[in-house]
């Protein structure tokens, strides 16, 4: 959720949620994901540990990296951004604003709302209007307190963090001050009563924000609330350090409030945060920079926290969070076909326990293809217990044909060479197709015809490529890669024709660097390649095919890593621009 200037934070009498699903705090956390990587882990020259996902354990494909995070965790990191120097600034059209603003307010049409406060700080006007003062208004019940829809109306804590945020997103839009206080007054009483009772220095802080907010004092007995002590804070559990933090930013928003300066160790929290500038998530980060930023904290502190931001920052400003980008079998998938390429181990222990905790909660059927996918990277990653009744499953679908299409056309060419190798990289073999033929007139149909080929050859099947499909019919294509629109389906049609016979000398090297060469790299992962056109994220299903066809190539493109697989090409093979051995 967004945080205004002087103050925010978390839902109070939601941070047991958070507990349970955050891995938090400190070097324990590290230190226990250190020790439960497993083999990957150990690994220091494994290009693809980067793609692991602290979701679910699997490999998440690496477009993601330039996806912005969801408009609750870029809230926290704009406002942190915000609070550690120059106010941030992003550059979203009409179109951007207008879908941050939808799925903000999918999530909540309150909390949704608090979100994108500080995006209309940030210069994205857009995202928040007078109209959204009306709906908030009409979230206002009788009493004076505000309840989200999606809300237990009997949960006080709830309602109290319900109503500070209401505040906050009228206060950010300019018409809290115009209010009628025939409005503001029994939300003002509603609050106050419930300061009375409460002890809970989270609730406690929301409350003291809020009736800030409406210009009211904060109750004396709040203000007596002691910070919490960081004697022994190391030791603590990593729930009970996230309780800590929690405790620690209620104190603060109620000594703000109040117009005091909180009283806390300052020499224990920013150790706290040198630590962890690069674990916290944004959420965590920002209370932790908050309570250090209100105790006068110096702009030294902050140093690693904006280095990891700006970091995390894409060209619109906009900011992305790779903690949480859930990994998929499909990314996993195309991880193993790219370390058997390079020839690097595909074992991987700590894939497979990630493998073994998706079976438990997946939702997923034989003809699906989910089922054909794990089975694969069983395989392929090592074994479980759930490795081989998964295997037999999947294998017995590819024998009998029930995972592939009976006659492969063009309109299902592709599928049928994912679920065809997918098949083989399970340990199963797959009947050889019936084939429609097509013509073989545009970019689609030739990479359809492309696929079979590579199907083909990739399950045994070579003898089965039809008559029609051959290395002249593919080679006027492959020599001019301007036609496709995909690096993918051009790398399969090349690969195609060479694996029919054609040789990769003269122009169509020429053409193979043209059709690939600026299509390789982007920020940060410059081996990797983009899947075309103006697209500027790399794509591990384009790299691969990038890659097989070097190796089918003996190695012209220089895409291939420089280990195993480079090494093993036969390189007096390797022709020069005029076909002579090089």
């Amino acid at each position: 959720m967004a945080c205004p200037e002087n103050g925010s934070g978390r839902r109070p009498g939601n941070w047991l949620l958070l507990m349970l699903c955050c891995c938090l705090l400190l070097s324990s956390c590290g230190a226990a994901a250190e020790g439960n990587s497993g083999r990957a882990e150990k690994r220091p020259s494994d290009p693809f540990k980067k793609f692991v996902s602290a979701q679910n354990g699997l490999y998440y494909h690496p477009f993601l990296l330039n996806e912005p995070a969801g408009a609750e965790a870029q809230s926290y990191a704009l406002t942190v951004l915000a609070e550690t120097g120059p106010e941030p600034k992003v550059s979203l059209d009409a179109k951007g604003q207008s879908a941050l603003r939808g799925d903000a307010l999918a999530m909540s049409p309150l909390w949704g709302r608090y979100w994108l406060i500080p995006f209309r700080r940030a210069d994205a006007t857009g995202v928040l209007g007078p109209r959204d003062a009306e709906a908030v208004r009409k979230l206002r019940r009788k009493d004076g307190s505000y309840r989200d829809p999606d809300q237990d109306a009997k949960d006080t804590a709830a309602l109290i963090g319900s109503t500070w945020a209401a505040l906050e997103v009228l206060d950010a839009i300019g018409s809290l001050g115009e209010a009628d206080p025939a409005e503001t007054g029994p939300t003002a009483a509603w609050l106050t009563s419930r300061a009375e009772g409460t002890h809970d220095l989270s609730e406690a802080g929301a409350l003291a924000r809020s009736l800030r907010l409406l210009s009211r004092p904060v109750p004396e007995r709040l203000t007596r609330l002691e910070a919490p002590r960081m004697a022994g804070f190391t030791s603590l559990k990593p729930g009970e350090r996230i309780a800590r933090l929690v405790d620690t930013y209620g104190y603060v928003q109620i000594q703000e409030a109040a117009g005091h300066r909180p009283e806390i160790d300052v020499p224990a929290w920013r150790q706290v945060l040198r630590h962890n500038a690069d674990t916290l998530d944004y959420e965590q980060l920002f209370y932790a920079v908050h309570i250090l930023r209100a105790a006068g904290a110096d702009e030294g502190a902050y140093t690693d926290v904006r280095r990891r931001l700006e970091r995390n920052r894409l060209d619109d400003g906009t900011v992305r969070d790779p903690d949480t980008y859930a990994g998929s079998l499909d990314a996993s998938l195309w991880v193993e076909r790219l370390r058997t390429l390079a020839g690097l181990p595909t074992e991987d222990r700590r894939l497979v326990t990630a493998l073994d905790r998706a079976a438990v909660t997946a939702d997923h059927s034989p003809d699906s293809g989910e089922l054909l996918a794990r089975a694969a990277l069983y395989r392929q990653a090592g074994t479980s217990d759930g490795a081989q009744p998964t295997t037999n499953a999947a294998n017995a679908e590819c024998r009998a044909g029930r995972l592939l299409p009976g006659t492969v056309t063009a309109d299902n060419a592709s599928p049928w060479q994912r679920q065809s190798m997918a098949c083989t990289e399970a340990g199963s073999t797959v009947p050889a197709p019936a084939v429609d033929r097509w013509q073989l007139d545009s970019p689609q149909q030739v990479a359809a015809a492309a696929a079979l080929v590579v199907g083909l050859y990739a399950t045994g099947h070579r003898d089965a490529v039809p008559a029609w499909i051959t290395a002249d019919a593919l080679a006027s294509w492959a020599r001019n890669p301007e036609r496709f629109t995909s690096v993918f389906d051009y790398a399969q049609t090349v690969r195609a024709h060479l694996l029919l016979g054609g040789e990769a000398k003269g122009a169509l090297r020429a053409a193979m660097r043209r059709g690939t060469g600026p299509y390789k790299g982007c920020p940060g992962l410059p081996d990797l390649y983009r899947t075309g056109g103006d697209d500027p994220g790399c794509d591990l299903k384009t790299t691969w095919a990038v890659r097989a066809l070097d190796q089918q190539a003996h190695g012209v493109l220089n895409a291939l890593p420089d280990d195993a697989a480079r090494t093993a090409a036969r390189k007096d093979d390797v022709m020069d621009e005029d076909g002579n051995n090089e």
